[in-house]
Protein backbone atom coordinates (compact mmCIF):
# COMPACT_ATOMS: atom_id res chain seq x y z
CA UNK A 1 0.00 0.00 0.00
CA UNK A 2 1.34 3.38 -0.69
CA UNK A 3 1.82 5.61 2.21
CA UNK A 4 0.43 9.41 1.21
CA UNK A 5 2.87 12.21 2.29
CA UNK A 6 1.00 15.60 3.69
CA UNK A 7 2.80 19.18 3.77
CA UNK A 8 1.37 21.59 5.92
CA UNK A 9 2.32 25.02 4.66
CA UNK A 10 4.67 27.53 6.42
CA UNK A 11 3.70 30.07 8.15
CA UNK A 12 5.18 32.70 5.53
CA UNK A 13 2.68 31.50 2.62
CA UNK A 14 -0.21 32.30 4.27
CA UNK A 15 0.68 35.42 5.93
CA UNK A 16 1.98 36.68 2.35
CA UNK A 17 -1.34 35.60 0.77
CA UNK A 18 -3.27 36.89 3.66
CA UNK A 19 -1.53 40.58 3.31
CA UNK A 20 -2.03 40.20 -0.60
CA UNK A 21 -5.75 39.65 -0.21
CA UNK A 22 -6.24 42.33 2.20
CA UNK A 23 -4.31 45.17 0.43
CA UNK A 24 -6.79 46.20 -2.40
CA UNK A 25 -4.93 49.00 -3.19
CA UNK A 26 -2.01 47.47 -3.99
CA UNK A 27 -0.90 47.92 -7.55
CA UNK A 28 -0.51 44.48 -9.89
CA UNK A 29 3.54 45.50 -10.49
CA UNK A 30 3.45 44.92 -6.66
CA UNK A 31 1.59 41.95 -6.37
CA UNK A 32 3.30 39.94 -8.91
CA UNK A 33 6.45 40.32 -6.81
CA UNK A 34 4.42 39.47 -3.49
CA UNK A 35 3.08 36.55 -5.49
CA UNK A 36 6.42 35.27 -6.35
CA UNK A 37 7.66 35.34 -3.15
CA UNK A 38 4.89 33.58 -2.21
CA UNK A 39 5.64 30.41 -4.59
CA UNK A 40 9.32 30.91 -3.97
CA UNK A 41 8.69 30.45 -0.19
CA UNK A 42 6.26 27.52 -0.65
CA UNK A 43 8.79 25.46 -2.94
CA UNK A 44 11.37 26.57 -0.69
CA UNK A 45 10.14 24.99 2.10
CA UNK A 46 8.37 21.88 0.29
CA UNK A 47 12.17 21.04 -1.02
CA UNK A 48 13.32 21.69 3.05
CA UNK A 49 10.78 18.89 4.20
CA UNK A 50 11.66 16.73 1.73
CA UNK A 51 15.69 17.09 2.26
CA UNK A 52 14.76 17.19 6.32
CA UNK A 53 16.45 21.20 6.31
CA UNK A 54 14.91 23.25 8.19
CA UNK A 55 11.32 24.32 6.54
CA UNK A 56 11.65 27.88 7.90
CA UNK A 57 15.16 29.14 6.28
CA UNK A 58 13.98 27.61 3.36
CA UNK A 59 10.61 29.41 3.05
CA UNK A 60 12.60 32.79 3.38
CA UNK A 61 15.36 32.07 1.13
CA UNK A 62 12.73 31.06 -1.38
CA UNK A 63 10.58 34.14 -0.59
CA UNK A 64 13.66 36.35 -1.48
CA UNK A 65 14.36 34.84 -4.77
CA UNK A 66 10.46 34.37 -5.70
CA UNK A 67 9.96 38.68 -4.86
CA UNK A 68 13.16 39.11 -7.24
CA UNK A 69 11.75 36.91 -10.07
CA UNK A 70 8.43 38.12 -10.03
CA UNK A 71 9.76 41.28 -10.59
CA UNK A 72 12.00 40.43 -13.47
CA UNK A 73 8.90 38.32 -14.81
CA UNK A 74 6.86 41.11 -15.12
CA UNK A 75 9.17 43.45 -16.71
CA UNK A 76 10.36 41.02 -18.98
CA UNK A 77 6.80 40.16 -19.94
CA UNK A 78 6.47 44.15 -20.89
CA UNK A 79 9.36 43.65 -23.16
CA UNK A 80 8.05 40.74 -24.94
CA UNK A 81 5.00 42.57 -25.31
CA UNK A 82 6.41 45.50 -26.89
CA UNK A 83 8.25 43.17 -29.60
CA UNK A 84 5.17 41.31 -30.45
CA UNK A 85 3.26 44.63 -31.19
CA UNK A 86 5.98 46.14 -33.43
CA UNK A 87 6.03 42.56 -35.22
CA UNK A 88 2.50 43.35 -35.58
CA UNK A 89 2.83 46.78 -36.98
CA UNK A 90 5.84 45.02 -39.76
CA UNK A 91 2.74 43.36 -41.35
CA UNK A 92 1.38 46.66 -42.62
CA UNK A 93 2.83 47.18 -45.92
CA UNK A 94 5.63 49.47 -45.85
CA UNK A 95 5.80 50.14 -42.24
CA UNK A 96 8.76 50.06 -40.28
CA UNK A 97 9.85 49.00 -36.31
CA UNK A 98 12.58 50.41 -34.08
CA UNK A 99 14.28 47.96 -31.81
CA UNK A 100 12.32 48.39 -28.34
CA UNK A 101 14.17 50.47 -26.16
CA UNK A 102 14.79 49.54 -22.73
CA UNK A 103 16.30 50.53 -18.86
CA UNK A 104 18.05 48.50 -16.32
CA UNK A 105 16.99 48.60 -12.79
CA UNK A 106 18.47 47.79 -9.94
CA UNK A 107 15.85 45.87 -7.66
CA UNK A 108 16.51 45.29 -3.99
CA UNK A 109 15.04 42.99 -1.49
CA UNK A 110 13.89 44.88 1.64
CA UNK A 111 14.50 42.45 3.95
CA UNK A 112 17.96 40.81 2.97
CA UNK A 113 19.80 43.54 0.54
CA UNK A 114 19.56 41.59 -2.26
CA UNK A 115 20.37 43.34 -5.67
CA UNK A 116 19.60 42.74 -8.86
CA UNK A 117 19.70 44.24 -11.99
CA UNK A 118 16.72 43.86 -14.18
CA UNK A 119 15.50 45.01 -17.65
CA UNK A 120 12.13 47.09 -18.33
CA UNK A 121 10.39 48.24 -20.90
CA UNK A 122 11.48 52.01 -22.26
CA UNK A 123 10.10 52.37 -25.53
CA UNK A 124 8.89 51.35 -28.95
CA UNK A 125 8.60 53.65 -31.93
CA UNK A 126 6.94 52.64 -35.01
CA UNK A 127 6.23 54.32 -38.29
CA UNK A 128 2.85 52.99 -40.73
CA UNK A 129 2.15 55.13 -44.06
CA UNK A 130 -0.72 56.98 -44.00
CA UNK A 131 -1.94 55.30 -46.97
CA UNK A 132 -2.37 52.24 -44.84
CA UNK A 133 -4.08 53.36 -41.68
CA UNK A 134 -7.41 52.70 -43.33
CA UNK A 135 -6.62 48.76 -44.11
CA UNK A 136 -6.98 46.01 -42.30
CA UNK A 137 -3.56 45.40 -41.49
CA UNK A 138 -3.02 49.40 -40.28
CA UNK A 139 -5.78 49.07 -38.38
CA UNK A 140 -4.68 46.03 -36.73
CA UNK A 141 -1.34 47.54 -35.50
CA UNK A 142 -3.14 50.52 -34.02
CA UNK A 143 -5.03 48.36 -31.61
CA UNK A 144 -2.17 45.92 -30.58
CA UNK A 145 -0.07 49.28 -29.82
CA UNK A 146 -2.94 50.50 -28.33
CA UNK A 147 -3.82 47.61 -26.05
CA UNK A 148 -0.05 47.67 -24.97
CA UNK A 149 -0.11 51.13 -23.96
CA UNK A 150 -3.25 50.53 -21.64
CA UNK A 151 -1.69 46.98 -20.54
CA UNK A 152 1.34 48.92 -19.23
CA UNK A 153 -0.38 51.51 -17.74
CA UNK A 154 -2.65 49.09 -16.01
CA UNK A 155 -0.21 46.78 -14.34
CA UNK A 156 1.90 49.15 -13.88
CA UNK A 157 -0.08 51.80 -12.12
CA UNK A 158 1.19 54.76 -13.83
CA UNK A 159 1.48 57.05 -16.45
CA UNK A 160 2.10 56.11 -20.07
CA UNK A 161 3.28 57.92 -22.82
CA UNK A 162 1.88 57.03 -26.34
CA UNK A 163 2.75 60.13 -29.32
CA UNK A 164 1.04 59.77 -32.53
CA UNK A 165 3.37 62.12 -35.08
CA UNK A 166 3.17 63.09 -38.94
CA UNK A 167 5.16 65.76 -40.81
CA UNK A 168 3.65 68.77 -41.63
CA UNK A 169 1.04 68.99 -43.90
CA UNK A 170 1.26 65.39 -44.28
CA UNK A 171 -1.36 64.33 -40.89
CA UNK A 172 -4.52 64.55 -43.04
CA UNK A 173 -5.48 60.80 -42.48
CA UNK A 174 -3.71 60.78 -38.93
CA UNK A 175 -4.21 64.43 -36.77
CA UNK A 176 -6.66 66.25 -38.74
CA UNK A 177 -6.59 68.93 -36.10
CA UNK A 178 -2.88 70.22 -35.46
CA UNK A 179 -1.39 69.47 -31.97
CA UNK A 180 -3.59 67.38 -29.51
CA UNK A 181 -3.30 65.61 -26.15
CA UNK A 182 -6.04 63.22 -24.47
CA UNK A 183 -5.78 61.43 -21.37
CA UNK A 184 -7.43 57.47 -20.77
CA UNK A 185 -7.57 56.39 -17.61
CA UNK A 186 -7.02 52.35 -17.33
CA UNK A 187 -7.33 51.41 -13.89
CA UNK A 188 -5.02 52.93 -11.35
CA UNK A 189 -3.32 54.61 -15.06
CA UNK A 190 -3.38 56.54 -17.59
CA UNK A 191 -2.18 56.63 -20.70
CA UNK A 192 -1.42 60.49 -21.98
CA UNK A 193 -1.85 60.31 -25.96
CA UNK A 194 0.11 63.14 -27.72
CA UNK A 195 -1.20 63.67 -31.39
CA UNK A 196 1.47 66.46 -32.94
CA UNK A 197 3.66 67.02 -36.51
CA UNK A 198 7.29 66.58 -36.19
CA UNK A 199 9.58 67.82 -38.89
CA UNK A 200 11.62 65.51 -38.45
CA UNK A 201 8.90 62.43 -39.28
CA UNK A 202 9.70 61.09 -42.75
CA UNK A 203 6.68 62.35 -45.21
CA UNK A 204 3.45 60.19 -45.63
CA UNK A 205 4.26 58.32 -42.63
CA UNK A 206 2.75 58.11 -39.09
CA UNK A 207 5.16 57.61 -36.15
CA UNK A 208 3.99 55.94 -32.93
CA UNK A 209 6.10 56.06 -30.32
CA UNK A 210 5.11 54.40 -26.86
CA UNK A 211 7.45 55.50 -23.41
CA UNK A 212 7.44 54.56 -19.61
CA UNK A 213 9.41 55.56 -17.17
CA UNK A 214 11.51 53.44 -14.92
CA UNK A 215 13.13 54.13 -11.95
CA UNK A 216 16.98 53.51 -11.44
CA UNK A 217 16.40 51.39 -8.04
CA UNK A 218 13.47 50.05 -6.46
CA UNK A 219 12.75 48.29 -3.65
CA UNK A 220 10.45 44.91 -3.44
Amino acid sequence: MKERVMFRLPVCVVAVSVALGGCANVDQKTQSAGVGAAVGCAAGAVLATLTKNDAKTACLAGAVVGGLIGYQRARSSEIDDAKAAADEVVKVSGAKAAPVQTDTVKVTDKETGKTETVRAFKSVSVDIPLSQLDTADGKEAMRKLNDYARKVARERGEAVQMTIATAPGKGAKAAPVGNMQASEKVGDGVVNRHIVTDSRIPANVQRVSIEASNPTRVSV
